[in-house]
């Protein structure tokens, strides 16, 4: 997992809005994964990952359908074929495990055009906008 996360951080240089604490990653993915909680998944090629892609799996706590919902996409800017390689091994995970909804995120600053439309064509909709407020430059611990 350290090698997934070690990957992620690259994604900092992709949003503003994104921070990888790899050490911390790492361990509360493995904790997740051992959990039964949340699916890593990871292509790789010649040069090592190339894309990765995690999620939660939980029950929806308003309604208890079962869902996934993404907590992580990144793939090596160089290789973006891979990251729809990743969607449908994503939405291929979810009707095999027969889930009700599937979430993917967007940060607002990485492809927002692009993306946006990616999702509409693939079926999804757009129903919630997610703020966060830094309270006085702190991090979070």
């Amino acid at each position: 997992m350290r090698r997934v996360t070690e990957f992620m951080k690259q994604f900092e240089l992709a949003s503003k809005f994104v921070t990888v604490d790899i050490d911390h990653a790492t361990k509360t993915y493995e904790n997740m994964i051992d959990g039964g909680i949340a699916v890593v998944m990871v292509i790789e090629d010649q040069d090592g990952i190339a894309g990765s892609l995690g999620f939660i799996v939980s029950q929806d706590l308003h309604s208890g359908e079962k869902i996934m919902v993404e907590t992580f996409w990144f793939t090596d800017p160089k290789k973006r074929g891979c990251g729809l390689l990743l969607l449908d091994a994503y939405e291929k995970y979810a009707d095999e495990y027969n889930m009700d909804k599937i979430a993917m995120v967007h940060m607002m600053d990485s492809y927002p055009e692009s993306l946006c439309k990616l999702y509409l064509r693939r079926g999804y909709e757009l129903i919630e906008k997610h703020f966060v407020k830094t309270l006085n430059g702190r991090k979070e611990t």
